[in-house]
């Protein structure tokens, strides 16, 4: 797992970010860079997103590097951006695939699930499916999902609605939405990503995902 940036400026930029959301919401700069992790991560995690998001992938990249959170995101970002200026997206796609989408027989190799039902209930599309959608309905804002066929409790989806919420200043809902939902699930995910040996790109993305969901539980466990 990543260990955190020892410089001073670094520290004091992960101490802001882990104030509670209430103290937050007036610092503009750390609300913007957790909507962009938020959405960064959201369109590596659903494919129907991924499969057009070449060129933002690159200018988020860019972006991020700036706002890198320990000292392995730094390497991890400039693979990921020397990989799509080499190869475009397509590897991403690929791998995605190979993780999170084909079947294997063999057990090291079965599909990584990104569904909360899957580990709260081992089945997909249960009771917590119905629970992702209730909170998801409490918003004022109304949540457009025409841009995938995912269902709420897909990971890449409750992403994606965490964005909004950080968007629209929405921050109980964020914190319902990230403890009921995401919470459960950061840690068998991670954990099944880095067990696989056949990526490369997503055991990058993997170590930057983790280090910001512990920053993330950070800041809504107060």
């Amino acid at each position: 797992m990543s260990q955190p940036v020892q410089t001073e400026g670094a520290t004091k930029q992960r101490d802001s970010m882990a104030q509670t959301p209430h103290q937050n919401h007036n610092n503009d700069a750390i609300i913007q860079a957790r909507i962009l992790y938020y959405d960064f991560f959201s369109g590596l995690f659903l494919f129907d997103l991924l499969k057009n998001r070449q060129d933002l992938l690159k200018k988020q990249i860019q972006i991020l590097k700036n706002f890198a959170l320990f000292p392995s995101d730094e390497e991890n970002f400039q693979i990921l951006e020397n990989e799509l200026a080499t190869n475009g997206i397509k590897n991403f796609l690929s791998e995605f695939t190979l993780l999170f989408s084909l079947p294997f027989s063999s057990e090291n190799k079965k599909p990584i699930h990104l569904y909360l039902s899957h580990y709260q209930e081992n089945c997909i599309g249960g009771k917590s499916l119905v629970l992702a959608k209730e909170i998801i309905k409490k918003s004022q804002h109304y949540l457009n999902t025409a841009f995938t066929k995912e269902t709420e409790e897909n990971l890449g989806f409750l992403f994606g609605a965490m964005r909004c919420f950080l968007e629209e200043k929405e921050f109980v809902l964020a914190k319902e939405l990230f403890l009921c939902c995401i919470q459960p699930i950061k840690t068998p995910i991670y954990q099944a990503i880095a067990q696989r040996n056949d990526s490369v790109l997503y055991t990058r993305i993997n170590d930057i995902l983790d280090g910001f969901l512990n920053l993330e539980e950070t800041i809504f466990s107060n």
